[in-house]
């Protein structure tokens, strides 16, 4: 039997090869590297490293959440006509109003009907009694009345002093006519000794005279005439502005009955017998009766989209009634604008005050691929949706486009293909991950 010789070794570390000393009969064994044990570990580990990286990809790098399918709202994505409109809620108010004002005031004598009355047009509602203006109208015909007395007077003035201008001037021509006819009879008479040098030449420097006299007094008599015209045309355009003002305070007189300016109910009165009222203030208002139209308040996004002839939708007792657009309010307060919107035909039981919830359409209609409208759609800003794969048993992101929207569906341009699915409800909790798993409620 071989014999194993050792070597001592002093020291405290492990043995080597060569500290064996071998027999003649011994002989060493090499050891082989690549076992089939090794080879089975080797195996082994890179199958765990293959399912390791698997598991990362799919659910370290695709953040994955499991949650019950229950707690989620699917929608179908389909075909459909988009309607692009707005709900708007406004109110029925009479088509016409008109306000009831003190126009120059004064202490209210008598009321003629009570609040809520049906009044026809021109029947008297308030009387008021105002002094100082009856005062201003006995002062105003007064005035009148003088201004007449002085225009007749000026008037006699102007004929007298025209007559008297024309009577000078038929003397002139009478004069002229005369020496004229005595100079044709005397001149011969001359050589007779029936007529003397001096009489003639006393004729003929009389003659001579009043023809220098004629001239200016036909200037005189133009003159007269001219300022005659223009003084009457003053005094007659004075004349008729006393009479517009009187006009206009025996009008104001009228104004202090106040009568009905339409047929229709009176919904407001607020006159008390003794009561003084200060010019302009509101006294009542008369609405139309059985004439509707409803207003309503827009959010100021939408004041460059909202035009007059638009129209809109409301379902009143179970049937759906179209209003148009007919008259919108530029002006923007508290982030609103108004619009006031007619029925095309008055439906039956409406009254005045009742809310109703309008849908109005700011866009043409299409047919389009459309998805339901939900709370998603705010959490993503419509960058990205959950679309739900053909299992149902996961969903995954993905990123689309979307073009309009109405409170029902989302007008869809790209990503999404009819009959896909999607998740609509909100994606508050859905965030930060990128793949959703259902989980049943069995499971």
């Amino acid at each position: 039997m071989p014999i194993l010789t050792l070597k001592k070794n002093d020291g405290d570390g492990p043995r080597s090869e060569d500290d064996v000393v071998l027999s003649a009969m011994d002989r060493r064994i090499e050891q082989r590297l690549i076992t089939p044990q090794r080879i089975a570990i080797a195996a082994g580990v890179l199958l765990l490293l293959a399912i390791s990286a698997y598991a990362y990809v799919q659910f370290g790098l695709n953040r994955t959440l499991t949650v019950g399918a229950e707690r989620l709202t699917v929608s179908a994505v389909s075909y459909g006509r988009f309607l692009e409109y707005i709900p708007v809620t406004g109110n029925i108010v009479p088509r016409t109003t008109v306000y009831l004002d003190a126009v120059d005031g004064g202490q209210v004598t008598a009321v003629h009907v009570e609040e809520g009355a049906f009044v026809t047009a021109g029947e008297p509602l308030v009387t008021f009694k105002n002094t100082n203006l009856q005062l201003q109208v006995i002062g105003a015909e007064a005035q009148l009345t003088e201004q007449l007395d002085r225009l007749s007077s000026t008037r006699q003035n102007f004929d007298q002093s025209h007559l008297r201008n024309q009577r000078e001037l038929i003397e002139i021509d009478y004069q002229i006519d005369r020496l004229t006819r005595d100079l044709a009879r005397k001149r011969p008479l001359v050589a007779t000794g029936g007529a003397t040098l001096g009489q003639i030449d006393d004729l003929e420097a009389e003659l001579k005279r009043n023809q220098g006299l004629r001239g200016p007094a036909i200037q005189a008599l133009q003159l007269d005439e001219e300022f005659r015209g223009n003084q009457m045309a003053r005094m007659g355009t004075a004349l008729e502005a006393m009479n517009k003002n009187l006009t206009i305070a025996r009008e104001n007189l009228t104004n202090l009955v106040v009568v009905a300016p339409i047929t229709g109910q009176l919904t407001l009165l607020e006159a008390n017998v003794g009561e003084s009222k200060a010019p302009g203030q509101r006294v009542g208002q008369v609405d139309e009766v059985n004439a509707f139209k409803v207003s309503a308040f827009v959010d100021e996004f939408y004041l460059s989209r909202v035009t007059i002839g638009q129209i809109a939708t409301v379902d009143i007792g179970g049937k759906t009634h179209e209003l148009d657009v007919s008259k919108v309010y530029p002006d923007v307060r508290e982030r609103q604008f108004e619009i006031d919107l007619l029925f095309m035909e008055t439906p039956e039981g409406v009254r005045r005050g009742q809310t109703v919830r309008m849908r109005l359409e700011i866009g043409q209609p299409a047919d389009t691929l459309v998805v339901a409208n939900g709370a998603f759609f705010d959490d993503t800003g419509g960058q990205w949706v959950f679309v739900v794969d053909p299992s149902r048993d996961f969903a995954e992101r993905r990123a689309v486009r979307f073009g309009r929207r109405n409170p029902e569906g989302i007008e869809v341009l790209e990503g999404l293909r009819d009959g896909e699915q999607v998740i609509t409800s909100s994606y508050e909790s859905l965030m930060d991950f990128d793949r959703i798993q259902f989980r049943t409620e069995g499971s």
